[in-house]
């Protein structure tokens, strides 16, 4: 998901990077504001993968009804007893 977006943000700090690589120009207030934007952004983007990845497992769980813990919801209440 937005694998367009983030090989376009990472294409752009390549270019920031080449641009400095060399020696001949230094970062501007500019360069690193640009660059923290991107940053956060890929950060963001990869984040929201994560959790949109994992949102199927998020559901898959619930509360004891006893204990109010989180529980699988495949979970047998019954087993919180069956442990004493």
């Amino acid at each position: 998901m937005f694998e367009g977006i983030c090989e376009a943000i990472t294409r752009e700090m390549e270019m920031i990077d080449e641009k400095l690589a060399t020696g001949k120009a230094q970062m501007s207030s500019q360069d690193l504001d640009h660059v923290d934007k991107m940053a956060h952004a890929l950060k963001s983007l990869k984040a929201y993968e994560a959790m949109v990845g994992h949102s199927e497992d998020s559901y898959a769980r619930g509360r004891s009804r006893t204990t109010g813990r989180y529980i699988s919801r495949d979970y047998d209440s019954r087993d919180d007893y069956r442990r004493y």
